[in-house]
């Protein structure tokens, strides 16, 4: 089967307690060339702010958001992914981690290299303001 193949790219974030990276990944979803389908956030027990910033970002955005949250008993960060995975709608999943800024094609080149049976991994740079006033 030719890559490319998903249409409907489900995106789920993780997150903890950190709103501001939260917001400057979700700033970074807005600005992708190519939208998501869905975006769902798996919350490992936030408190309210958390909540508060989701509910602003939503009118920010017509991507549905979906905030799937857990109380704070710990890290249990996986039962909380797991939680969140059955939510997804799209037919392909991809997951990243509440503390990243997105490449702006980032979606578009996960469809592109996308393929039933295909699981892709990323990595992270890390960056700082060398680095980011390099690219800008």
């Amino acid at each position: 089967m030719k890559k490319g193949y998903f249409m409907k790219i489900s995106l789920l974030l993780t997150t903890y307690n950190w709103k501001e990276a939260l917001e400057l990944l979700l700033l970074s979803i807005f600005r992708q060339t190519e939208l998501p389908f869905e975006i769902i956030i798996a919350d490992d027990g936030s408190s309210d702010d958390t909540r508060e910033l989701i509910d602003s970002m939503r009118e920010m955005t017509s991507i549905p958001i979906n905030h799937v949250w857990a109380p704070d008993e710990g890290f249990r960060r996986t039962a909380i992914l797991n939680k969140a995975l059955l939510q997804a709608q799209g037919d392909y999943i991809s997951q990243v981690d509440g503390d990243v800024i997105l490449h702006r094609k980032f979606i578009e080149d996960q469809r592109r290299c996308s393929a039933p049976g295909v699981f892709l991994r990323g990595y992270r740079v890390m960056m700082n303001e060398e680095i980011g006033r390099a690219h800008v």
